[in-house]
């Protein structure tokens, strides 16, 4: 908890094909496998990429249901601690010729992706402002990240919301109701 309020803590995938999405997730993306079991006839496994910080913060479970990408989740978002693992990311995921798109939302970038059932998955690396949302425009993540930087000012200097993400947090917590 921060601040007494709820944070995300995981999300869950129901999947059709279990094992494959098990390699997926961590043979390609990376992630720790925490456990895997089932309960009666379900199977569930639990991944993270952070064991420190959470035992799951994503869990895959069989038995979908349905047509591939027909789902209520939108998508998924792990954030990652820097800009080189963001491009390592792309790289990697550009290498096996996954279908990416990559968008700078001014306050963070993003790069998406899909999962082999069609689950939309974002990385993401925060920049050190905050910029109005919606804010969504495609972006090279070839640059580095002092080109990335340099255009973010450029893009938002003349907007009156752009601020330094620790000043729109203080205005923001000031403005919740206390718990």
């Amino acid at each position: 908890m921060a601040n007494g309020r709820a944070v995300i803590s995981h999300v869950v995938i129901n999947c059709f094909d279990f094992g494959r999405m098990v390699d997926y997730y961590t043979k390609t993306l990376g992630f720790y496998l925490s456990d895997i079991g089932q309960i009666g006839e379900t199977q569930l496994c639990f991944l993270t990429f952070d064991p420190e910080a959470e035992h799951h913060q994503l869990a895959l479970t069989g038995g979908r249901k349905g047509k591939p990408g027909e789902t209520s989740l939108n998508h998924v978002c792990f954030r990652l601690p820097t800009y080189k693992e963001l491009q390592a990311r792309h790289e990697m995921l550009k290498g096996l010729g996954a279908n990416i798109r990559t968008v700078t939302h001014g306050s963070w970038l993003s790069l998406y992706s899909f999962d082999p059932e069609g689950n939309q998955i974002e990385f993401r690396y925060d920049l050190p402002w905050y910029v109005g949302q919606p804010f969504a425009r495609p972006i090279d993540l070839t640059l580095s990240e002092e080109e990335i930087k340099a255009l973010t000012i450029e893009q938002h200097k003349d907007n009156p919301k752009f601020q330094l993400i620790s000043e729109w947090r203080a205005k923001a917590v000031a403005e919740l109701p206390v718990a």
